[in-house]
């Protein structure tokens, strides 16, 4: 029952820990206080945890539990429809190209793997932002139907066994999509976020099923499980290679510090720079990666330590999410963003260009203070979800397992899943499906088989 609650503060706790004793000599701000607001964000979500495992009843009925394999054979080819689309369109947004059939899929794959940048530049410049018109109706029913990619991703992980294998090919093409999308445009989050719901998913539902099955469970998926480890090494290689080029050398922490005028001098510490550029070869090359990947996971931190010093002024519970603020602006011409701690720190360290801890976000709308509220209510949810999870086996459960898995994971580094109106729209339908379900006891619950 704990172990979601103890990975978490391991892992924010580790986080943290890189941040203070990693490779990259952060010059840190208030320091007091950032290390206080830590430590009482962790506290939070702890307590939320315990009170939602003292407190929650999970709704059961007599009704037995329904088998999996009767809602995969139920909903399998509506979701697989669904899912079908919502990657057409996403693939068409991300690479901001003239038409949602993507004809030139094959060379902007081929391009993107050689030479990534030129995908991840043609996405940023004033050309392809010209020259791309969105459609607010389609938008919406990408929204809308954004959940069933991690809906088919359970299908696939709970009933592999008796899939047929054009259910297979299909499952898996339409699954793994976002990776080819992801590649055209140089760019890890589509790829990464491929990994984590697979991962997840798998974990979810291995933990899930009784003990003595699971080794018949985990082979009876071994090809599904491998192939899952095939794409997180693919995800780490591609990493490695698009980071090569934007943030070539150690020097490439520097390069932060420029990017916004009166930004301290941010860098590799100089002792560990100088043993790595001393040793050359694959010792060169793993001191670049781990301090790039540093910078991708914490530089949220250092924003977040620029902002505690200054004073609220709220966003009204809007100014969390990039995508709210943006449709707000674009569409009422309301504006929040000046409100905002990015844009107050943005002389110190880019709003746009850099990344901003979940927490910096949150305290848009609540202040740091507040945020420890909404900790608390995060480990509330997470122990909800969990124990829903492991006792009914409810299907929005499960599947919020990789979202709430992937909003974890980069509270350091951003506000990931809220940001986004594809994974936003995701997180909504399927907190209300799983209310839905516990609320009139539809049957939203799927026993697994471990064959």
């Amino acid at each position: 029952m704990w172990v979601p609650c103890v990975v978490t503060l391991l892992y924010l706790s580790c986080s943290l820990l890189l941040f203070k004793f990693g490779p990259i000599d952060w010059p840190v701000h208030n320091e007091s206080e950032f290390w206080t607001y830590n430590a009482l964000y962790l506290s939070m979500f702890f307590v939320g945890y315990a009170a939602a495992l003292w407190r929650w009843q999970p709704r059961t009925t007599n009704e037995k539990i329904r088998s999996s394999h009767d809602f995969t054979e139920r909903f399998f080819w509506p979701i697989w429809v669904c899912a079908a689309l919502v990657i057409l369109i996403g693939h068409r947004n991300l690479t901001m190209g003239p038409s949602y059939i993507p004809t030139t899929l094959f060379s902007d794959f081929i391009t993107g793997l050689v030479t990534p940048e030129k995908g991840y530049l043609y996405k940023l410049s004033d050309e392809a932002q010209a020259n791309f018109s969105g459609n607010p109706p389609v938008t919406l029913l990408y929204g809308l139907l954004s959940f069933s990619k991690l809906v088919l991703v359970y299908m696939l992980v709970s009933n592999w066994p008796g899939l047929s294998c054009r259910k297979k090919i299909l499952g898996i093409t339409v699954a793994i999509f976002p990776i080819v999308s992801g590649v055209c445009v140089g760019t890890n989050k589509p790829i990464f976020d491929v990994v984590f719901v697979f991962s997840f998913v798998i974990l979810a539902c291995v933990l899930i099923i009784p003990d003595g099955t699971r080794l018949a469970f985990i082979k009876a998926r071994l090809v599904l499980i491998v192939f899952t480890g095939f794409i997180i090494f693919f995800a780490g290689a591609y990493f490695q290679k698009t980071m090569s080029v934007r943030a070539g050398g150690l020097d490439y922490a520097k390069s932060l510090s420029s990017q916004s005028s009166q930004a301290a001098v941010i860098r590799v510490k100089p002792g560990l720079q100088k043993y790595c550029e001393t040793s050359g070869g694959w010792i060169l090359k793993s001191c670049h990666f781990f301090s790039t990947g540093t910078i991708y996971l914490t530089q949220g931190y250092y924003g977040m330590s620029l902002s505690t010093g200054i004073s609220l002024e709220t966003t009204y519970g809007l100014g969390n999410s990039k995508f709210i603020t943006e449709a707000l602006r674009k569409y009422l011409e309301v504006d929040l963003t000046p409100r905002t701690f990015q844009q107050k720190i943005h002389e110190q360290w880019s709003a746009t260009g850099q990344w901003h801890s979940a927490y910096s976000q949150w305290a848009n709308d609540v202040g740091f203070q507040g945020v420890a509220l909404a900790m608390l209510a995060l480990g509330f949810y997470v122990c909800a979800i969990w124990t829903s999870a492991l006792t009914t086996h409810n299907v929005a459960a499960v599947c919020s397992i990789p979202l709430l898995a992937t909003l974890i994971f980069f509270i350091p580094a951003n506000n990931q899943v809220f940001n986004i109106f594809e994974s936003l729209a995701t997180f909504i339908v399927l907190f209300i499906a799983w209310l839905v379900s516990l609320r009139f006891g539809m049957p939203a619950r799927a026993s697994l088989s471990t064959s």
